[in-house]
């Protein structure tokens, strides 16, 4: 396997009382990356549960972590019953993939649900560990950067500016699907939110593929946009402008020069 992913569950805070009778909450987490899922143990009694998990490994495909987002599913434990959902957070792996990024993301993420909204805060550690990998027919795009903003960043200088790129990509909407007539509205509501990740992640990596094919590293003016088109279902559409870019190594290369104030100015 060309990587690893490593995800660490620490704690939560402010979460909302799930249990009336006690005004409090049995919390536990479910990490899933692709099709495998890990637990933490279950956090009784507390809406600032402290978890501190083992680190949950998953070992996949560079292009996989291009695609997927990290799951994370908030859940309260009920012995009797199904287990109720609290929210669940997305985590971008993407800026983790490049040989000069950092190796760790870390913090505190929101916890959304699409029926109430934000409902507290996990603390989450992500690290990935990326192998050699020989393959040149590989769909990666692993090393490609992205800047939305309209400009070369200020650590950069442009080598070769090699041209305008575009893509889409085009899903069924899951909103209306016939599945739709028996699964809860957060179901639903959470299956349009998965598949709109998804396809941010892949139409990302096709692009990056096409920067590639140009013997280019980097895009800038990034964008995209999302749209519901009828029997067409989700839109999602990328441009943006294919880069060589060289990282600046010193940081007083890309500081404004500032010139010795003339003598008038002195007088």
């Amino acid at each position: 396997m060309p990587g690893k992913l490593k995800v660490k569950i620490v704690a939560g805070r402010h979460l909302p009382v799930m249990d009336r009778a006690s005004d409090l909450t049995d919390a536990f987490v479910e990490v899933k990356f692709g099709n495998t899922t890990f637990k933490t143990d279950v956090c009784l009694k507390s809406l600032n549960p402290q978890w501190n998990s083992e680190w949950f490994k998953f070992e996949v495909d560079d292009e996989d972590l291009q695609d997927e987002p990290l799951q994370i599913t908030v859940l309260d434990h009920d012995t009797y019953s199904a287990n109720d959902a609290i929210g669940k957070v997305y985590i971008d792996i993407d800026p983790l993939l490049y040989s000069e990024a950092a190796t760790v993301i870390s913090g505190w993420f929101p916890i959304y649900d699409t029926i109430h909204g934000i409902r507290g805060e996990i603390n989450v550690v992500v690290k990935v560990d990326l192998f050699n990998d020989l393959n040149r027919f590989r769909q990666s795009s692993c090393g490609v950067k992205f800047f939305c903003t309209t400009s070369i960043p200020k650590c950069y200088r442009a080598v070769i500016i090699h041209g305008f790129v575009e893509e889409l990509v085009v899903n069924e909407d899951p909103e209306y699907q016939w599945i739709d007539r028996i699964r809860t509205p957060r179901a639903s509501n959470e299956a349009r939110q998965r598949l709109i990740s998804l396809m941010s992640g892949e139409l990302q990596r096709k692009i990056g593929l096409k920067v590639l094919e140009m013997r280019g590293n980097a895009v800038v003016g990034y964008l995209q946009c999302f749209d519901l088109e009828g029997e067409s279902g989700l839109v999602v559409r990328a441009i943006g402008t294919a880069c060589t870019l060289d990282k600046l190594s010193s940081p007083a290369a890309f500081l404004p020069t500032c010139n010795s104030p003339s003598k008038e100015m002195k007088e």
